[in-house]
């Protein structure tokens, strides 16, 4: 057996997938995905529950009883900030609707913010990151995938600065969800020992918030706006 030591530097794309509230994959009709290679920048937080400490001392004021909860993981927090603004993709992560034109089948184009809908939105989040100084291996480059199987309750990055430079929107106090059923997956994002393209070799556990590990599967292709989402057989 040998452990693989990785150095990833930067980010190439990332897929974003909508969500029911439960946190299932929506396919076909009415699902979305999309691929982008707008992120600036992605920031993952981790929050705890504060242990409990018990401290007791004797009558001698020696202390007779120590003892600390372990801490437990509350969820992950994410905050992204965005440097090519896709509508559909601000939409499905902070869960404001969209804005169309007037187009017989219409073409969106901007973003209504709604109070009763901001925050109200359930994603998922993969992203492929290059490693640094790793050589191909067959022709393959090898990248660190990383999936946060459910990430909900985005809402719109403050403040937003507009001055004489690029604006950038952002997603900001997105956190992870559980229990997730996200299992293997709906895209292959590895492969096998056959080379075969593959979806992830063993399910996300419920009370696993994310996963990274070696790909040398090629990462999906960047494009504006949302595609159905067609499961891999």
């Amino acid at each position: 057996m040998t452990t693989e030591c990785l150095q990833p530097v930067g980010g190439t794309v990332a897929r974003v997938i909508k969500l029911d509230a439960c946190g299932n994959v929506l396919t076909g009709v009415g699902s979305c995905q999309v691929v982008t290679d707008g992120f600036i920048s992605v920031e993952r937080a981790a929050e705890y529950a504060d242990p409990d400490q018990f401290v007791v001392k004797n009558w001698a004021g020696r202390v007779c009883l120590r003892k600390r909860t372990e801490p437990q993981l509350l969820w992950y927090t994410y905050n992204i900030q965005l440097c090519n603004v896709d509508v559909d993709l601000y939409s499905l992560m902070t869960g404001n609707p969209v804005v169309t034109d007037d187009a017989i089948t219409p073409n969106n184009i901007g973003i209504s913010t709604r109070t009763s809908l901001m925050g109200t939105s359930n994603f998922s989040l993969e992203m492929w990151l290059p490693l640094s100084s790793e050589p191909c291996v067959g022709g393959l480059v090898p990248y660190l995938y990383y999936v946060a199987p459910w990430v909900q309750q985005g809402t719109v990055s403050t403040p937003l600065t507009i001055a004489n430079g690029p604006v950038n929107f952002g997603i900001q106090g997105a956190k992870s969800g559980d229990p997730s059923p996200w299992g293997t997956g709906p895209f292959n994002v590895q492969k096998n020992s056959l080379s075969a393209n593959v979806k992830l070799f063993t399910p996300i556990a419920e009370d696993e918030p994310d996963r990274w590990f070696r790909t040398t599967l090629a990462p999906p292709t960047a494009a504006c706006g949302c595609t159905t989402v067609t499961p891999d057989a």
